[in-house]
């Protein structure tokens, strides 16, 4: 063969690519409306800049067109629309599984002993005596009636004691004192 002819049968299969069905990017001013090529801030860059960019787009178009040929020419032949920042799809993963971490367990709730007891004298002002001789002051004020009451004492948070009147919480705090 001439070398003439070997130069056409170059020429043809190169351009026979393009008429294969491959989009050829228009680039992105063609693609975009002006107010999205706007809001975009694309129209601060140079040409050099835009032409890069275009150049980018085409080379990605030209590689992923055997894989993803439909969604690429649809793409090309629709405009872009810059649409706002949308957060990532939401999982319901816990913190610790995503740092590799297995699940925690449901957290079961404490389980406090009570010590029960009757009161048989109340100790100044905001005190009371027990039973069996244990002295236990209110961090709180103590507004319930409690001589010949039984009451509960439950150890809480941090060291501190809850006082309970006839079962059930008061929210009055203590010490005891003896």
């Amino acid at each position: 063969m001439k070398p003439a002819r070997y130069l056409l049968l170059i020429l043809f299969l190169a351009s026979s690519a393009a008429w294969a069905g491959e989009p050829e990017f228009p680039g992105l001013k063609a693609i975009m409306s002006e107010a999205n090529w706007k809001r975009a801030k694309l129209d601060r860059l140079n040409a050099e800049d835009v032409q890069l960019i275009n150049e980018a787009f085409a080379q990605y178009l030209k590689d992923g067109a055997a894989q993803t040929s439909a969604p690429v020419a649809a793409s090309a032949a629709a405009p872009v629309a810059v649409s706002e920042t949308t957060p990532p799809p939401a999982t319901n993963s816990s913190l610790w599984e995503r740092f590799g971490f297995p699940k925690p367990t449901e957290k079961q709730p404490v389980v406090r002993p009570v010590m029960n007891a009757t009161v048989t004298a109340w100790q100044g002002a905001n005190g009371f005596v027990l039973d069996n001789g244990q002295v236990w002051q209110g961090i709180d004020p103590i507004r319930d009636e409690l001589v010949g009451h039984e009451v509960g004492i439950q150890q809480g948070k941090l060291g501190s004691f809850l006082l309970l009147v006839d079962g059930k919480d008061t929210d009055v705090r203590l010490h005891r004192v003896k």
